[in-house]
């Protein structure tokens, strides 16, 4: 590897005797350097201050012309003699050492040795590529420490990425530490595969699991279709603006769930822990952050263990208003349920794509007859694993454990928290029509009036008070949920969020989100009138600055009634009949009298309410099994009512299924995809992703929405 760089006060540059490039104080952001040389006169400046807040924990030295005591957070002082400068090289050299984390840092000495391979992968560090002209580009793109880190496992050096042995276990005993984990597993394919080994670990037939209705699509594949187990869903809010909510706080209620159990497992029902496991979303695609302390304190004793799917977080415990909502941070007893959580890396860490893992804090319930050994969890781990591993994915969740270590973690999130807040603040006087999701007003001051630092401390700026008119959802108590201050959400108009209902015109969040995209900005999702962007530690002032100047522009466009050609020239190029002469308004209102005419906002609510939820005919694994079998039949969405859906249906993001196998197709869910196959004729060019609903063109030029039932 190449050495890293010395930084040192301008006027030490030159008298510096070292092999190192030498760079200024203030020209680096020490993320490049192996050790720091400072004067007396620095030590008073405030870069000691500014050193130790990076959490980098570099060597600094300070040269004087004379012997002085060091000042705290100085390594030593020198006066600038040969053996001074040798004891400079070795600090550098040793920080050098130990920056790697394990397994990251075994692969770049594997990579340097350079060995003739004559095993897999078969392109054997690239070189099959470069036969190619197009693998040579292929090659060129990504650069040549890719392809020779991709490896085989057959040469045992960096350990077993299966069976846990060597740097590999290292890594993740590292990350485990890290995330305050009693044992963490690196996954690599995604939190979907992560789901699966939890449940597919903890679950079988005849099981209860208790079922947050927001789950992700990769629960009810583990827990309801892999493992056959039996659902208690808790209902989950939806807000008019399209914003995925919390569960209700009556659904933590010990009697409502013993009743809840009596309808689908009446045996169970007075069992002491009736559920072997609950899955629960640690935060919503739409930022609602649960508090774990309170999930675990009414329900834990219900439950041998309780997953929390935080695929949306992850970063929790390392921002301070948040951190004690982690169920990384519980303190646990031997009465309290052990708990999962498995954590999407790639969304919002440092994670290449497909990067998760798997943290378990079980330690207080060893023993127990409850408690799932690491071999039982290795196994289901095995099942979803791939033998051929991609070495920079692990290396990746590696260096996420290592950024996150100490002081160095905490700094970043919070720099990404008070640029966020920062953002909200210059949308609020830059924007009319588009509006952060936040409280209004906090204890009578409007919330943009607070200093950063205090919003970026205090929950209450984000919390959702029951009842309050700004955030729209219902059946929540006290602080039981807040806005995760990392998910920047907007709201569009079309709502009238005093009262709940559609206004007279409206601006659907899609086209919004497609304007966007024509100018380089590409936000996570938008569902109704709502949009979401990710913040992360990789976010800058200039980048944010950049999407609010792109809002403001926006509202002008809609102020303007700009033609739909200028504004949305790919939907227009490609649709050049259908939007003639078609202004920004005239789109907008047409799409937004579509949501009036079909209730959308009150569709959606309703598929995650109790009292509308799709009636269950069967377990989803039994339904599972005749769509493999084959005893199904693939009918219009429209003629589906009062039959079985063989297959989960869900519009996609945010991947959260709508009917489950087994439910019976009917109700809100039935009259919400009608009207999403109503939007996908009238609107071409705005068309959902939609899985386990197909939409085929019939033979009058119709697009209808077909799904698979039982026969």
């Amino acid at each position: 590897m190449k050495s890293m760089n010395i930084a040192a006060s301008g006027e030490l540059i030159l008298r510096l005797s070292t092999h190192r490039n030498v760079v200024a104080l203030d020209s680096t952001d020490f993320t490049d350097v192996a050790a720091v040389v400072i004067t007396t006169a620095d030590s008073r400046s405030g870069i000691l201050a500014l050193l130790k807040r990076t959490g980098f924990h570099l060597p600094v030295f300070m040269l004087a012309d004379e012997p002085v005591s060091a000042p705290v957070g100085v390594t030593a002082v020198i006066v600038g003699n040969a053996q001074e400068w040798l004891e400079l090289e070795n600090a550098a050299c040793r920080y050098e050492a130990e920056l790697l984390p394990p397994f990251y840092g075994t692969l770049t000495q594997y990579v340097d040795m350079g060995n003739s391979t004559f095993a897999c992968p078969g392109h054997q560090h690239g070189e099959f590529f470069r036969k190619h002209p197009a693998g040579r580009h292929f090659y060129d793109f990504f650069g040549e420490n890719l392809f020779r880190a991709d490896m085989c496992n057959a040469d045992v050096k960096l350990g077993d990425l299966l069976i846990h042995e060597g740097s590999a276990k290292h890594a993740q005993k590292f990350a485990a530490k890290v995330f305050n984990a009693d044992k963490t597993y690196f996954v690599l394919n995604g939190t979907s595969a992560a789901n699966k080994v939890v449940t597919n670990a903890l679950l079988t037939r005849g099981d209860l699991v208790l079922f947050d209705r927001n789950n992700h699509k990769s629960n009810h594949h583990g827990a309801l279709i892999q493992a056959g187990a039996t659902p208690v869903y808790l209902e989950a809010a939806r807000n008019p603006f399209g914003f995925i909510g919390g569960i209700d706080a009556h659904c933590f209620d010990e009697t409502y769930l013993r009743d809840q159990i009596r309808d689908v497992m009446p045996e169970s029902a007075d069992a002491l822990r009736p559920f072997r496991l609950a899955i629960i979303q640690l935060g919503t695609y739409d930022g609602t952050i649960y508090n774990a302390r309170q999930v675990v304190d009414k329900i834990g004793h219900l439950c041998d263990y309780i997953l929390f799917d935080s695929a949306w977080v992850g970063y929790e415990q390392f921002i301070n208003m948040m951190a004690d909502t982690s169920p990384l941070r519980l303190e646990l007893n031997e009465n309290d349920p052990g708990i999962f959580v498995t954590q999407s890396v790639h969304k919002q860490q440092a994670g290449f794509s497909q990067t998760s893992q798997i943290h378990k804090k079980d330690n207080h319930i060893r023993g127990q007859a409850r408690f799932c050994p690491h071999k039982r969890l290795n196994n289901a781990f095995m099942l979803h694993a791939s033998t051929s591993p991609f070495y920079p994915l692990f290396a990746a969740l590696d260096i996420n454990a290592k950024i996150h270590e100490g002081e160095s973690g905490r700094r970043l999130w919070a720099e990404c928290v008070a640029l966020g807040i920062d953002a909200r603040k210059a949308i609020l006087a830059r924007c009319k029509l588009l509006q952060p999701f936040i409280p209004l007003v906090v204890d009578g001051k409007p919330w943009q009036t607070y200093p950063t630092e205090t919003i970026a401390s205090n929950r209450r700026f984000f919390s959702f008070e029951p009842g309050a008119k700004w955030h729209g959802f219902e059946g929540y108590a006290d602080d039981q949920y807040f806005v995760d201050p990392c998910k920047l959400l907007l709201t569009t108009p079309g709502i009238d969020a005093d009262s709940g209902r559609y206004t007279e015109f409206g601006i659907p969040a899609t086209i919004l989100a497609h304007y966007l995209r024509e100018n380089g900005i590409v936000p996570e999702k938008c569902d109704l009138n709502s949009i979401l962007f990710l913040l992360t530690p990789a976010e800058s002032e200039e980048k944010l600055a950049r999407l609010v100047a792109m809002l403001a522009q926006f509202e002008r466009h809609i102020e303007d009634d700009t033609p739909l050609a200028d504004v949305l020239p790919t939907v227009f190029q490609k649709y050049p009949v259908r939007y003639r002469d078609y202004t920004l308004r005239e789109l907008c209102q047409e799409m937004h009298n579509l949501y009036v005419s079909f209730d959308v906002k009150d569709l959606q609510k309703a598929m995650f309410r109790k009292e509308s939820l799709p009636h269950v005919a069967m377990n989803p694994q039994d339904a599972n099994s005749a769509f493999i079998r084959g005893d199904v039949e693939l009918v219009r969405i429209s003629e589906a009512g009062g039959r079985i859906a063989a297959e989960g249906a869900l519009p996609y993001p945010p991947g959260v299924l709508c009917v489950v196998p087994g439910e019976i197709w009917g109700g809100a869910a039935q009259r919400y995809f009608l009207a999403l196959e109503e939007g996908i004729n009238l609107l071409p060019g705005f068309s959902p992703e939609l899985q386990g609903v197909y939409s085929e063109t019939d033979a009058d030029g119709i697009q209808r929405l077909y799904g698979y039932v039982l026969k």
